[in-house]
């Protein structure tokens, strides 16, 4: 599986090298709306190609789980589950903040993790518990273990329904005792949490694609990750609290828990 990580991680390599080529001849009649604030371009569709050919010669066997459906989906023992390009939105705009996110499933469990952002060379990636690495670096959580003082990521879904409202509303009242943050690319926001530089992470609205890769490297670098309700459905349950473990029941508390 380490192996396989290498391949992967030089695929994710070059494709993230397309994204950030193509970011700056990209033109807004290029850019289609699928709703509200979602967007997708050619270079999406692109860079998905591009992996799957690439991921279809590493692993013939495997099939795949993708945001653009420039493959058909069938269930089979191993699936690739990717978003070519992870923070649209932020890309469109000429930010800064987007990714290119791999997982492998076996069966129903995530055995690899790449999350790779072209901008600052960063490449996250884990195979096991213990050996989530940036840049070929070990990963480790922060211990951080209270909200005050904490340094949180989070999102706004594209719909926002009534929980998620008075999840975001939950979160203001702790405004005065913490930072937020929000990036716009969950599969970063993810690997941050995993790197210590955040202490959790909280969204809801999200797809497997956004989130199987970064849950697993978290997972992998001691972190823990739940659904709203502090259950495992976080991948395509379509909730998730990532954090270091150790804030986890105080964010579930204060924050994820509305009434």
């Amino acid at each position: 599986m380490e192996n396989l990580s290498k391949k992967v991680e030089a695929l994710a390599r070059s494709t993230g090298e397309y994204l950030k080529n193509e970011q700056a001849k990209l033109n807004k009649k290029d850019i289609e709306i699928k709703g509200a604030r979602d967007y997708v371009t050619y270079i999406d569709k692109e860079a998905e190609r591009i992996l799957v050919k690439g991921l279809k010669e590493l692993f013939p066997a495997a099939g795949f789980l993708t945001e653009e459906e420039t493959v058909y989906y069938e269930e089979t023992e191993y699936t690739w589950i990717i978003d070519p390009l992870d923070g649209t939105t932020n890309y469109i705009h000429g930010d800064a903040t987007y990714a290119v996110s791999i997982a492998l499933r076996h069966n129903q469990e995530i055995v690899l993790g790449v999350v790779y952002d072209p901008i600052i060379n960063q490449m996250y990636s884990a195979t096991a518990p213990g050996n989530a690495k940036l840049n070929n670096k070990i990963l480790e959580v922060s211990t951080h273990n209270t909200i005050k003082n904490a340094y949180l990521g989070c999102g706004i879904p594209y719909i926002l329904d009534t929980k998620g409202e008075l999840v975001l509303q939950n979160a203001m009242k702790h405004f005065k005792s913490c930072s937020f943050r929000i990036k716009g690319a969950a599969a970063i926001e993810l690997c941050y949490v995993a790197a210590g530089i955040t202490d959790a992470y909280f969204h809801s609205g999200l797809s497997a694609w956004d989130v199987a890769a970064g849950t697993f490297i978290l997972k992998c670098a001691g972190g823990k990750n739940t659904d709203f309700s502090g259950g495992n459905n976080y991948i395509f349950g379509r909730e998730l609290v990532a954090s270091n473990g150790f804030i986890h029941n105080e964010i579930m508390k204060l924050i994820i828990e509305v009434t």
